[in-house]
């Protein structure tokens, strides 16, 4: 959509991968998944949170330990 001039943005805390953390670079599903987002940012489009859309709290999945 971002490619054909549509406004777009990726809500961040609803984003998953399919990444394997045993392949390069090595790290994490959810460092794995914070890189892809990282780079849709840089490169693609600007990215919100949930709560910036619906309010309360952002989504967290149980097993993300990271501050």
């Amino acid at each position: 959509m971002a490619k054909n001039g549509k406004n777009v943005v990726l809500m961040r805390d609803m984003t998953d991968t399919m990444y394997n953390p045993q392949r390069a670079p090595m790290v994490s599903h959810f460092r794995g998944t914070e890189l892809i987002i990282e780079h849709i940012e840089k490169y693609v489009c600007p990215t919100v949170t949930s709560d910036q859309i619906i309010g309360g709290e952002p989504f967290r999945f149980k097993a993300d330990t990271r501050k």
